[in-house]
């Protein structure tokens, strides 16, 4: 019986450890059950407008809630007689850069923001991205932004914290190493892609009562812009999600991973060490129909 105490606070702890673990392979910051990404302050080039607060992901099951706060609106702004808003948010499960999962058409995208109606907005697949800073008075580099002074930290959020954080993940290792103005082109925008559903926009008491709270790490924006969309449309495993604005003047970055839906968790170690616990338990009882024998 001491024996079997022991095993069952041994797996009580080591079922509270996987669980823990799990959550921390996920990265970003953990709050309510959503993954963060909170962007560096001040780094909107061209004022308080277009400044990212922050990014937020909840994978609910079989649905996936996305948030994003700062100065810009759903519906953009006007520059110069030019529009800007957002452009379209890329999640990455192929473990590369976006540069190289771009150019094999190994992103997803969400277009939630429909300005130009070149896109139906929706979930996109095979998707190559391309872009548009430049039709939209912005940036034409990652690396001229970055020239101006805005490479703070937390540049594109806590998981892509540092400059050479950004150009590893967004280019391939040669122009990673010496990235240049004609080299880091800002690939914001669907290129081309498969759409495969659609997506659910959500208003600020849908997103409260999700859970959803930037104020938590004081980046709460001017605005707050949420939409759903079903989880079977982007599958499963270690992501990176993306968006930009459509003149690059900032952008933000997090890393999460989203659990399979089709493998049931007893599959995985906490199952392993509750079927253990079930072994162990099964010999005690017939060690004691044996002793009463």
């Amino acid at each position: 019986m001491r024996n079997l105490k022991f095993l069952v606070a041994t797996t009580a702890v080591s079922i509270s450890l996987l669980t823990l673990s799990g959550q921390q392979a996920s990265a970003g910051q953990l709050h309510n059950g959503w993954n963060y990404g909170i962007d560096a302050v001040g780094d909107g080039s061209g004022g308080a407008t277009f400044d990212i607060k922050g990014m937020a992901i909840k994978d609910s099951g079989d649905k996936i809630y996305v948030a994003l706060t700062g100065g810009m609106p759903l519906a953009g702004t006007t520059h110069d007689s030019v529009h800007i808003g957002w452009s379209d948010l890329f999640f990455n499960f192929s473990g590369q850069n976006f540069q190289t999962a771009s150019q094999s058409g190994q992103l997803v995208g969400v277009r939630f923001a429909n300005y130009d109606n070149s896109l139906t907005t929706g979930v996109y697949t095979g998707v190559r991205a391309k872009s548009t800073t430049t039709e939209h008075k912005g940036y034409s580099s990652l690396k001229g932004y970055y020239d101006k002074g805005f490479g703070k930290a937390n540049t594109q959020g806590t998981d892509l914290a540092t400059t050479q954080d950004v150009y590893n993940y967004y280019y391939n290792s040669a122009i990673a190493s010496n990235p240049t103005t004609s080299n880091t082109s800002i690939l914001n925008a669907i290129g081309s892609g498969t759409k495969v559903g659609n997506i659910s926009m959500l208003g600020s008491q849908d997103l409260t009562t999700a859970g959803l709270d930037f104020s938590h790490f004081s980046a709460l924006g001017d605005y707050t812009v949420g939409f759903s969309l079903d989880k079977a449309l982007l599958g499963s495993g270690n992501y990176v999600s993306n968006i930009f604005f459509e003149c690059g003047n900032d952008g933000v970055a997090l890393k999460g991973n989203f659990q399979s839906q089709s493998v049931p968790e007893s599959s995985g170690p906490i199952g392993l060490l509750l079927a253990g616990l079930t072994f162990v338990m099964s010999q005690q009882r017939q060690l004691r129909r044996k002793q009463h024998v």
